[in-house]
């Protein structure tokens, strides 16, 4: 466990305020940019909903442009911009957090809807890192032990191929291989008709895959490079002279080359929910992938505006601790000047 006493030796003071001050100052450009992001897109969501649903208004004995002021209004969408972003930033600092009710399922709230997909993300993100992190670490540690065999120089440039493969393309590639050609496996969605584990396993199966496909090259070229270099060292040298057990080279080889991967795994988490996102829009999987293209199409801004801000957060969070666990792994490493 690490004490507090070390933890002093790991910061200073002024360096845990620095970098917590930047982290405030992106979470307030970031709450600008959410607002105004939705808001710069062509149309809004009366324009697009009575375009859409109302094909023949003279029956109502109304004109469109009379119900889209009238749908404006109900929305909050006819006030002045500084109204509306004074009342954004209100329903942000209030506790709960809530971002109003969704214009697409109204009244249903935008937090619920964003909650709902974000446990779907979450279960992808997790099992999907976790896969492509350990088999990732394993091929690259049998890369390094056997570096310049056969098995190395044909991987190698299999892992950077695989590096250059559009997830999205994949995941269509997949459908129609395993889905349509095949029909061993579901193409779309969660689970069939309940949420049941055995379904919930099943649908998991392709989108997991192309995420595993496109994140392990990256995590293998990383640990077969630290694991060359940690080869080179001279505690390795050492222990190799004592003629200790294969088992405590190996334990020791693969100890020391894990910290490159670790923070690396911590960097990515944030920026991987992109790469994410465009997997679960193509297969119609219920994360915030889908969630934010459909408030895209739609124009549905208070489930736009919780979406982002929930990953625009989990990616300033992701990448505060990265840096702040770093040397809590590496002994090496202090922020201490």
């Amino acid at each position: 466990m690490v004490s507090f006493t070390s933890l002093k030796n790991r910061y200073t003071r002024g360096y845990l305020l620095r970098r917590g001050t930047n982290s405030v100052l992106v979470f307030f450009g970031m709450l600008l940019i959410n607002f105004a992001l939705p808001r710069l897109m062509p149309g809004n969501f009366a324009e697009i909903y009575l375009a859409t649903m109302v094909q023949d208004t003279r029956s109502l004995g109304v004109s469109k442009a009379k119900l889209e002021q009238e749908l404006n209004a109900q929305l909050g969408l006819g006030r002045p911009l500084l109204q509306q972003f004074t009342l954004y930033v209100s329903q942000i600092f209030s506790f709960p957090p809530s971002f109003g009710k969704s214009f697409q399922f109204y009244p249903t709230p935008a937090w619920n809807i964003v909650f709902y997909s974000a446990r779907w993300t979450l279960l992808l993100l997790g099992l999907s890192q976790a896969l492509s992190w350990g088999f990732g670490v394993l091929v690259g540690a049998y890369m390094g032990l056997h570096k310049g065999t056969k098995v190395d120089r044909f991987l190698q440039p299999v892992m950077v191929f695989m590096l250059t493969i559009p997830p999205f393309w994949l995941g269509l590639m997949f459908i129609f291989l395993f889905a349509i050609d095949l029909r061993i496996l579901p193409p779309v969605g969660a689970y069939a008709l309940t949420p049941t584990l055995p379904s919930i396993l099943l649908h998991l199966i392709l989108p997991v895959s192309v995420l595993v496909i496109s994140n392990l090259p990256e995590y293998a070229i990383v640990f077969r490079n630290t694991v060359l270099e940690v080869l080179s060292s001279d505690f390795i040298m050492a222990i190799k002279a004592q003629g200790l057990r294969r088992t405590t080279f190996y334990s020791a080889l693969i100890r020391n080359s894990m910290l490159p991967t670790l923070t690396q795994l911590f960097l990515s988490l944030g920026t991987l929910m992109g790469g994410i996102y465009t997997v679960e829009y193509t297969f119609s999987y219920p994360g915030m992938g889908t969630v934010i293209a459909t408030a895209v199409f739609s124009r549905d801004f208070p489930v736009l505006e919780a979406a982002l801000f929930l990953t625009a957060l989990a990616i300033i969070i992701f990448n505060l601790f990265a840096d702040l666990i770093y040397p809590l792994i590496d002994p090496r490493i202090s922020y201490v000047s």
